[in-house]
């Protein structure tokens, strides 16, 4: 089901699934050489894609058209739509915040995530992602969707992060961003990118609707800042 509507504009810091905190603080999990890093102009730019609700190519028409744009309208628009916002602002990172693919309509779940993320993976920009509550409707479980995500080329993205035995969901975990090469911050955290599961639907009967983040990630995320400040 691929909408004519609904990626956002770039942003500077993603506030959906995402929450970032500005800091200055020694690299924790990075290598020596960060794979993200703020440029030389003192910028880090995001390129947050929300909703893609990517199915099965050319075959799945889009909604939400004028009905002159209905004909040839498909899937494929939105793969040329991003791939046109990848070349016009050049992203350090691009960002995907769930609802990769709609799974109702996705009749191979791994088929059609290699397809969505296409325009990221051949732009070879870092990229990650989160899930949204349509990504696991289709042939593969929550857990199996975020492991394909994991193994694609150029992916940040991690199922959980290694230090979490017990967290709810899949897709928790942070990206930390380099500062400038060169300048006193080259070797300290600039920047912190949280990513969440805020699950797909409630699982409590007196709670109706979507899910939500659970204690066990706020958990998570309180003692990962905390640690990352003593640093």
């Amino acid at each position: 089901m691929s909408f004519g509507s609904g990626l956002s504009a770039t942003t500077s810091v993603v506030l959906l699934l995402l929450i970032a905190s500005l800091s200055f603080l020694p690299l924790s999990a990075l290598a020596a050489e960060p794979k993200l890093r703020f440029g030389s102009n003192g910028e880090f730019k995001i390129l947050q894609v929300a909703d893609m609700h990517f199915a099965d190519g050319k075959s799945t028409p889009c909604l939400d058209v004028l009905p002159s744009q209905v004909k040839g309208c498909s899937d494929l628009n939105t793969s040329a739509f991003i791939h046109r916002m990848i070349l016009a602002e050049k992203p350090n990172l691009i960002v995907f915040t769930g609802d990769n693919i709609y799974g109702p309509d996705a009749t191979d779940a791994a088929k059609s995530l290699n397809a969505a993320f296409a325009p990221a993976i051949a732009s070879n920009i870092p990229w990650a992602a989160v899930l949204g509550n349509h990504d696991q409707e289709s042939t593969l479980s929550r857990e199996g969707v975020m492991k394909h995500i994991v193994g694609l080329k150029n992916t940040l993205s991690q199922v959980n992060p290694p230090e979490a035995k017990s967290i709810d969901g899949f897709g928790n975990y942070n990206l930390e961003v380099g500062g400038v090469k060169g300048s006193s911050f080259e070797n300290k955290s600039a920047l912190n990118l949280y990513f969440l599961d805020s699950g797909d639907y409630s699982t409590v009967p007196s709670i109706p609707g979507y899910g939500w983040i659970k204690a066990s990630q706020q958990f998570w995320f309180e003692r990962t800042s905390s640690k990352l400040k003593l640093m």
